[in-house]
């Protein structure tokens, strides 16, 4: 018994050691707090559910400021001869896998920087998650006030095969950051979370391949067949998703900002639907009422979509898809960019901002 003891003590000593060499290391290479929770929901307002960031939040090479955005810090009122950028969307926007820097905002910035120096500010309106109905709100009720002058959107529209739908909430549109307290507990453990990046790393393709299929078909366990989309996306999800559009360009346009839309790139040619891609399991993990075909069935209609709104719309199509292309090098996962991927997208976004004057 007593030995047993001993090794208990001895366990708990090793653990406490490895945390406290995981919270040393992040001090040292992030700039971490040592106590207190570090992760990355904590640069989120409402737990990263799409909503908002925290102002001033900190977490690895992501830095938001005291807007809630990431880029500079806004002055109100604009300053002359500045051309205000903002661009939006969800986590491809807001950057996961890119270098410091290299994300696509960074890199607009840097573009439109060589070419006019001084002359553009680029900002850095996404938080993971966000939904098209979301930034809709967040603009009325806070992000008009900063006079953009042209907003680029980059949506995602695989959230539109999502259980449930995008939908307007008309949730609280303040962004300060008042009132909201962020959890403090000093005793959040960060070995757990280092430990399973560490391992999912290291898996092997068949076995992550494995534990996704898991995963997807226990969501799937609970809906009848006919709930899964085997061949097509749905119509009414693509209806949506013009119809949030729509409402998007009006409530830009009436305040006097420039649109332009992008298309939305990955991975897949349009027939690679092969359900063992470790690429695109990861993909369908997220949507479990999808399948290979039909997230593939909504992007290509969703960029057509977005490719005929200048016939009735006043406003501009950043041809991101095809400027990207299908390089696998241009991917980290099935969306999310390398650097070399996000650096091809900003090209394209700066040739539609430029073609705003002409």
């Amino acid at each position: 018994m007593k030995r047993s003891v001993r090794y208990l003590l001895y366990l708990l000593v090793f653990l406490l050691t490895l945390e406290i060499c995981v919270r040393a290391e992040e001090t040292w290479r992030w700039g971490a707090p040592f106590w207190g929770p570090y992760s990355f929901d904590t640069l989120m307002l409402d737990g990263g559910s799409g909503g908002r960031n925290r102002p001033y939040a900190r977490f690895e090479k992501w830095a938001i400021n005291g807007q809630g955005f990431q880029g500079p810090e806004l002055r109100i009122p604009k300053p002359e001869g500045v051309t205000r950028i903002g661009v939006a969307g969800a986590s491809e926007i807001f950057g996961l896998y890119e270098s410091p820097g290299c994300d696509i905002t960074s890199k607009l910035r840097i573009l439109l920087d060589k070419s006019s120096p001084g002359k553009f500010e680029v900002v850095n309106l996404a938080t993971p998650g966000m939904s098209m109905p979301r930034i809709v709100e967040l603009y009325e009720g806070w992000l008009r006030k900063f006079d953009f002058d042209a907003l680029i959107y980059y949506p995602s529209p695989a959230m539109y095969l999502d259980a449930r739908a995008p939908e307007f909430q008309k949730v609280v549109t303040d962004n300060s950051g008042r009132g909201i307290e962020q959890n403090t507990n000093v005793w959040n453990l960060r070995l757990p979370r280092k430990t399973w990046e560490m391992v999912r790393e290291r898996l092997p393709a068949w076995l992550q391949i494995k534990l996704k299929w898991y995963q997807i078909e226990r969501k799937r366990r609970n809906m009848p067949e006919e709930k899964v989309w085997r061949k097509n996306a749905p119509d009414e999800r693509l209806i949506l998703f013009h119809e949030h559009l729509k409402a998007l360009m009006n409530i830009l346009q009436k305040n006097g900002t420039r649109v332009i839309i992008a298309t939305h790139a990955h991975r897949f040619r349009n027939d690679s639907t092969n359900e063992n891609d470790p690429y695109m399991v990861g993909w369908i993990r997220f949507y479990p009422r999808a399948t290979g075909a039909s997230l593939l069935d909504m992007e290509h209609r969703s960029n057509q979509v977005i490719r005929e709104l200048p016939v009735n719309y006043p406003v501009i199509v950043s041809e991101v898809e095809k400027k990207v292309g299908k390089n696998p090098d241009h991917y980290a996962d099935f969306v999310h960019f390398t650097d070399s991927g996000a650096a091809l997208a900003a090209e394209a976004m700066r040739d539609s901002i430029f073609s705003l004057h002409r």
